[in-house]
């Protein structure tokens, strides 16, 4: 009778920001238990991938694991993959950034290991027909796809997925077909119900996440991680009559593939139905779903992708556009741009950390002594139409002439962008926190109306295009109006509103004129919205200043009500981190309340502690203006470090 032959493997990768505590919990329980044990079994035969961050992690605080890793790969034991340095979704990055980072990889595991590797792994089996090509100009000789993925490809339940020759321009790359022992986000299977599952056959690759090991080992009900790996290796040393374990590149030496087949655009089951809009088939459409199915994904890419473009016109300096796109490469991360395990987009320390690289591979952009503060304009978020950019040396800021809005205000110092708030609801104006959102109600807005700052909105302003104003001299300001007709009562007012920014250091100053250029009166409120993300840091306390200066209990603020704090004119919030305090101060008072936002539950990545999004905060003034009357009104919103 013929041997099986198996291909047994994990890939192995934790996000860029997760703290040190879940990645030292995740080592001891999964990482270590799988390696040491295998190393007990020389005759067992492994296939691995790594990210390059999560190797360097090992490096700082695990280097035996790395001795372990050459002194098995010496002796080919195991195969360790290629793939992106810091496991991006490949066909979400710029082709070049897809070279590089692939090229970044296999350079650090011939350095560290003395071997060139011949496979590349693709993070979430994220796969496009145009791959072919660029995995083989990288060097690769075979990938990874997902036995679902094939049958798929072949439209065909009924046959086992055999390995396959796919080809794009004329270049070709083996596809190996892999019975994956996690299904989506449920409990994962163990590499011996898989095999026993999988039956005979001339090929079963078997691959598992490695930060699974742990979720496999609870459910066999054994002491120890360790005991579990060492009685599965043990099942494999016993069945090696009927399986011989071995290597992608050792099993494509002895056997010739010359079966052809074409892939569609896919990934996995979780991946796929993570991005998938409300009501749309998971495995119908486009990986790109995965950017616009949430503002914080969509604002990221556009992110990414700009930086790329400012590295692009980097010239001369090699030194520092390394430097630059090592950034950029770290800020790919492919966690952040969708609900991935840890959280993924949803975790504030994920998004953090790409903000962070970002925001630093720009400033590496900046050529010292050169750099002038000033406003650029360009088509950031690629919507056809130009954004403007105040580019400062302490702050940048990116308003949208949709509803004139700060979109992203980053603190250069900090690394941090402070409009980086999450909420699990569509693009549009519920799911976009920026910061100066306009809006008028009728009547005085409760407390709670800062949490659906949209609803009793009459006004046009928050959703609809304002004209700039061209601006006399040199000064960084912007200027926008925009006219809107609002029904009162019954009755129409045309109500123009108009805003003017000026940027200073790390103060945004942003004055109002609203003008009823009806011909009756017009009474109403203004409601300007405000929305300050935290990242990982945590609320020390809020100060409120109008008659009285009131010290605010943080814990008396939740995510399910807003809280009142009267007429003011002034609210501090205090933070423990890089930022010391927000700020916001108007020259009119008004009826301030706020809220958290967006509080949400971290399995891994936050220890089971509820992690906050940010502070959510709504000004109101009651107005009532004469015909041609105007009302006018300065708010001045502070960074301190």
């Amino acid at each position: 009778m013929l041997k099986t032959h198996l291909i047994l493997g994990t890939y192995n990768h934790l996000p860029e920001g997760l703290n040190e505590t879940a990645f030292e919990k995740t080592y001891q329980s999964c990482y270590r238990p799988f390696l040491s044990t295998l190393n007990r079994f020389p005759e067992i035969q492994a296939s691995l991938y790594y990210s390059g961050s999560l190797l360097k992690r090992f490096e700082a605080r695990h280097p035996e694991y790395l001795m372990l890793l050459e002194e098995m790969s010496a002796r080919r034991q195991i195969e360790l993959l290629g793939g992106g340095f810091y496991a991006p979704i490949m066909p979400l990055i710029p082709n070049s950034d897809r070279l590089g980072q692939i090229e970044m990889m296999t350079t650090y595991l011939r350095k560290n290991f003395g071997k060139r590797p011949r496979g590349c792994w693709l993070s979430e089996y994220a796969w496009e027909p145009w791959l072919a090509s660029t995995l083989q100009a990288s060097g690769m000789d075979y990938t990874f796809l997902s036995d679902r993925q094939f049958r798929e490809a072949l439209g065909r339940d009924d046959i086992d997925p055999v390995p396959v020759v796919t080809e794009d321009q004329g270049r070709c790359l083996t596809i190996l077909p892999v019975r994956d022992c996690c299904k989506s986000f449920g409990s994962p299977m163990g590499f011996v119900e898989a095999a026993e599952a999988s039956g005979p056959g001339p090929l079963t690759v078997l691959m598992v996440a490695g930060e699974r090991i742990s979720s496999l080992w609870e459910r066999s009900g054994l002491e120890s991680p360790d005991l579990y790996m060492e009685r599965t290796f043990a099942w494999f040393r016993k069945n090696s009559l009927e399986t011989e374990t071995t290597t992608p590149t050792r099993y494509l030496k002895s056997k010739r593939v010359t079966t052809k087949l074409y892939f569609q655009g896919s990934a996995t089951e979780r991946f796929m139905a993570a991005s998938a809009q409300e009501g749309a088939k998971p495995q119908c459409g486009s990986l790109r779903r995965s950017i616009i199915r949430y503002a914080s994904s969509a604002a990221l890419y556009s992110r990414m992708y700009y930086v790329h473009l400012l590295i692009g016109q980097l010239r001369g300096d090699k030194s520092r556009k390394k430097t630059a796109i090592e950034d950029l490469w770290k800020g790919q991360c492919g966690d952040a741009y969708w609900l991935a395990p840890y959280g993924g987009v949803d975790n504030p320390a994920i998004r953090e950390a790409s903000y962070r690289a970002l925001i630093d591979a720009e400033l590496t952009t900046r050529q010292k002594g050169a750099f002038v503060p000033g406003i650029v304009k360009a088509d950031i978020d690629f919507d056809g139409a130009k954004e403007y950019i105040y580019q400062g040396t302490d702050l940048n800021a990116y308003v949208h002439p949709k509803g004139a809005v700060i979109v992203e205000l980053d603190v250069l110092k900090a690394r941090r962008n402070l409009c980086d708030l999450f909420v699990p609801a569509a693009e549009g104006d519920r799911a976009r926190k920026s910061c100066f959102v306009d809006r008028i109600y009728v009547r005085e807005p409760d407390a709670d109306r800062v949490l659906a700052p949209w609803t009793e909105d009459v006004g046009p302003f928050s959703t609809h295009w304002y004209d700039e104003v061209i601006a006399d001299g040199d000064r960084p300001l912007l200027s926008f109006t925009k006219d809107g007709v609002i029904g009162l009562g019954g009755a129409k007012r045309s109500i123009t509103v108009a805003k003017r920014y000026t940027f200073n250091k790390k103060v945004v100053r942003v004055s109002y004129s609203v003008q009823n250029r009806s011909d009756v009166e017009a009474s109403f409120w203004l409601g300007v919205e405000l929305n300050t993300s935290l990242g990982t840091d945590s609320i020390e306390g809020v100060e409120v200043a109008g008659a009285d200066t009131v010290q605010v209990d943080p814990a008396s603020m939740s995510s399910e009500r807003g809280t009142p704090f009267g007429t003011v004119s002034k609210m501090t919030i205090r933070m423990a981190g890089a930022i010391k305090s927000v700020s916001v101060s108007t020259s009119v008072p008004a009826v301030i309340s706020s809220s958290i936002v967006g509080s949400t539950q971290g399995v891994i990545a936050t220890q089971g502690v509820i992690a906050t999004q940010g502070v959510a905060t709504l000004l109101a003034w009651p107005i009532s203006l004469a015909a041609d009357e105007t009302w006018r009104s300065e708010i001045l919103l502070s960074i301190h470090e």
